[in-house]
């Protein structure tokens, strides 16, 4: 539903008939007008063009047409452009309606691997992963998300090597595996047997012992279940969760690295595949599989359901991506679409985090960090609401503060994390959002049956009505650039033009009340679906 290209066409058809253009010479939502057409390039003096275009047109839609410069701009009706929101949701119960997509998206994030907690740097990928694949749902491509765990290679053997040589006599838990896995990196460079016991055991898991494969899955179920819950905090749910080590318990590896062979060459006793001048290495010396060769037999088993699959990868996967999609489409007849979603670095101010060394900011605490600063907020606010209340609310507002914080940035620029930009509760945020949505709900919920509103809008109306009228254009450019800050930046677009109407349009009382009850629903409705896309929790009271 974009009916402003429906308009457009309309327009130009009638300019057609008078001068030869076409649809580049216009411009949908231009800086002056709802359509800007550019007329430098016509022979007659733009005056004599003006004049003749606007008596020609004569659309029962259109509300003004004006002359700035070398361009003419078109203004919509207002009521047009509520009728047609209204309508959508009366006979849909959303507005738009879906785009129907026939295909079948897989957006697979996070997928990081499980060796300790996930952490404000790897949140970033989930966050931008489950936004992509709401916004995605949400246009009408049915999608599903996915979690490629990482129970292979040396630095989930070495999770597994910490608890059996420091806490094989204690519970298996996060903090205990965590404290191993540290151990065992602080302590290879001053202790070689260590390295040695990380290369017997990936010799040993390469050759599909089930028993030790079987121990290390335990060992990275413990902190994939401490992240999936972290995860969760966040709204986050993943669809389907797939275990690396499968493909080489089955044998899939093994038949990919075969069915490779022509083209594969040697160097000494690892084999790799030629690309250009570049040595892209499938195996070891030792013979045993690289994690380019199993990312290889993973993404064929993806396109064996999914017509549209996204990767979201942080930066420095860039070159492994071309690798991957060169070896994919050249060698592997990939039948898929293929996306790869890249993300920019995260670093705490002093610096970039790191499980290994211990230098984190975990998701964990700055959930409960966040929860805590919205309580004293709330309570300073609103000394009469009971705890329940307050842990209700503050809870939403770490949740929504969170991923908002980190989503409105564009994935492809770095984000340098700080606890002031991320607690803060004024300006561009989530809780700058829910507020908005809170003062509509407290509108609505006083409202009267009132008669007799006039159809005239003023400006603040019809700034508010042209920006819900534009979200399906914000919806569409979001997937068709695969960016979530695109919507993010709608919502803060959206909340603006209502916080004008809310300060210089009274409603209750007014005598245009039952119009303004009417852009209130509507807003209150847009609201509800744009921030499901986002994971932002509204709530009607705050």
């Amino acid at each position: 539903m974009l009916l402003f290209d429906d308009y457009k066409k309309d327009i130009l058809e009638e300019i057609k008939k008078m001068y030869s253009v076409s649809e580049n010479d216009m411009d949908i939502n231009g800086d002056y007008g709802d359509f800007t057409l550019k007329i430098f390039k016509f022979q007659d003096k733009k005056e004599e063009v003006y004049n003749k275009i606007r008596a020609a047109l004569t659309k029962d839609y259109i509300e003004k047409i004006d002359l700035q410069g070398n361009y003419i701009n078109f203004f919509i009706r207002a009521d047009k452009m509520l009728n047609a929101v209204e309508s959508s949701i009366e006979t849909f119960g959303m507005y738009p309606n879906i785009f129907q997509d026939t295909s079948k998206a897989l957006i697979e994030h996070t997928s990081s691997n499980p060796t300790g907690p996930i952490h404000v740097g790897r949140i970033r990928n989930s966050i931008i992963g489950d936004s992509i694949y709401r916004i995605i749902n949400r246009f009408g491509t049915r999608s599903c998300t996915q979690y490629f765990v990482n129970d292979s290679g040396k630095q989930v053997i070495s999770l597994y090597l910490g608890h059996v040589k420091y806490h094989e006599e204690e519970p298996m838990t996060v903090e205990n595996l965590l404290d191993g896995y540290q151990k065992i990196y602080s302590n290879m460079e001053k202790d070689p047997s260590i390295k040695k016991e990380i290369q017997e055991l990936d010799e040993r898991y390469e050759r599909g012992d089930r028993e030790l494969i079987s121990n290390i899955q335990k060992t990275a179920a413990i902190v994939l279940e401490s992240i999936t819950a972290t995860l969760e905090k966040l709204g986050i749910h993943i669809s389907t969760y797939v275990w690396e080590s499968n493909f080489i318990l089955y044998g899939d590896v093994a038949s990919l690295i075969n069915r490779l062979s022509d083209e594969l060459k040697l160097e000494g006793n690892a084999k790799y595949l030629e690309i250009g001048d570049k040595k892209i290495f499938v195996t070891r010396q030792d013979g045993t599989s690289l994690y380019f060769a199993r990312d290889l037999v993973y993404h064929m088993f993806k396109s064996e359901n999914f017509d549209w699959i996204i990767d979201v990868l942080g930066e420095d996967h860039k070159d492994h991506a071309k690798n991957l999609d060169y070896v994919l489409h050249n060698y592997l007849d990939f039948p898929s679409r293929i996306n790869y979603l890249f993300y920019g670095f995260v670093s705490l101010d002093t610096g970039k985090m790191s499980t290994r060394k211990g230098n984190i900011i975990t998701v964990n605490d700055l959930y409960e960090k966040t929860i805590e600063e919205s309580e004293k907020i709330i309570r300073e606010k609103r000394p009469d609401y009971s705890e329940e209340t307050v842990g209700q609310i503050s809870r939403a507002v770490a949740s929504s503060s969170i991923r908002f914080n980190i989503v409105k940035i564009n994935a492809n620029k770095p984000l340098t994390f700080r606890w002031s930009e991320a607690l803060n509760f004024e300006g561009d945020s989530a809780p700058y959002i829910m507020y908005a949505y809170a003062r509509a709900c407290s509108v609505l919920s006083r409202a009267r049956n009132s008669t007799g509103s006039s159809k005239e809008y003023n400006e603040y109306e019809k700034n508010l009505i042209k920006a819900m009228y534009l979200y399906p254009y914000y919806l569409q450019n979001s997937v068709d650039f695969l960016r979530a800050d695109i919507m993010a930046g709608y919502m803060l677009y959206l909340v603006k033009s209502f916080n004008e109407f809310y300060l210089n349009c009274p409603v209750i009382g007014n005598e245009e009340e039952q119009k303004r009850i009417g852009i209130l629903k509507a807003f209150k409705r847009i609201m509800e679906d744009s921030s499901e896309l986002l994971g932002i929790q509204l709530l009607e009271k705050i």
